[in-house]
């Protein structure tokens, strides 16, 4: 598949068509559920259930009409477990877009406990988020509009605020080329409330990926796990993927360059 174009045309989904999703279309997305793994070595299970044969109804407060199908992301304990997620789950919505499936993050609008027990959780497991897949209904609700442009969901933060040169004071001045292309992939990603955390700084080959909190933000307390740090893990899917694609060599690898910062170090890009 074409990862930066899925990357350019996916969009968050909360209106479904009723339709059911094909056998053949579900043997497929169990497939991807279960061979997506990650740089980071985070334990994660992405478990497919629908309301058809769930004990109990799964409910995401009204966020989403006509959903049916939902794929819950659980996670271990770990280091780097959530970004590890973060990263699977990304995967796991392009591959799906390319199905020509709709997606949607969810990261707080839903039960969590009904979720966790559809979803068997084993000790020490936790939900991350949930999506809801089907076939997509164009005609979108009041609500869905409302939702999207409460988030600004297609506003950008600039690329001078967001990537920068051996340093937090130097913006990265980039000429058109495939590392533009690949920083871009990560611009554009999905994030908790839009917030794009991410904060990346060149030092020669490599590119040292930060993350950005938000001061007071609920995603980052309310779960007991900090939720920014799944955007992290979005963030390398992303560059990742667009970087092979575009044959850019390097991998991800854990190396803290120590850069003077008020920034939280995630990884590095090891070209």
């Amino acid at each position: 598949m074409n990862y930066i174009e899925t990357m350019k045309t996916r969009r968050s989904v909360r209106t479904y068509l009723r339709e059911p999703i094909s056998k053949s279309d579900l043997d497929k997305i169990t497939k991807i559920t279960k061979d997506i793994t990650n740089p980071f070595d985070a334990g994660t299970r992405l478990c497919l259930v629908d309301n058809e044969t769930a004990d109990e109804r799964l409910g995401t407060y009204g966020m989403m009409r006509g959903a049916k199908t939902f794929i819950v992301g659980c996670v271990a304990p770990g280091d780097m477990n959530i970004e590890g997620f973060g990263y699977v789950f990304e995967k796991a919505i392009l591959n799906l877009t390319a199905m020509g499936l709709g997606t949607c993050w969810l990261g707080g609008t839903f039960k969590r406990g009904v979720f966790a027990r559809a979803a068997k959780l084993t000790d020490g497991e936790i939900i991350a988020a949930v999506m809801p897949v089907g076939h997509i209904n164009e005609k979108r609700t009041v609500l869905e509009r409302i939702v999207a442009n409460g988030a600004g969901a297609r506003k950008r933060i600039d690329f001078s605020e967001l990537f920068f040169d051996g340093n937090f004071e130097t913006s990265l001045e980039l000429p058109e080329g495939d590392l533009r292309t690949c920083l871009q992939m990560v611009r554009i990603g999905p994030s908790a409330s839009n917030k794009q955390p991410w904060r990346i700084v060149k030092v020669g080959d490599n590119l040292h990926f930060y993350l950005a909190k938000t001061p007071g933000y609920a995603g980052n307390i309310a779960y007991g796990f900090e939720m920014q740090r799944i955007d992290m893990g979005i963030a390398a899917c992303q560059f990742e993927h667009a970087a092979r694609e575009l044959g850019l060599k390097g991998g991800i690898v854990l190396s803290d360059p120590k850069i003077p910062t008020k920034f939280e170090y995630s990884f590095t890009w090891q070209g």
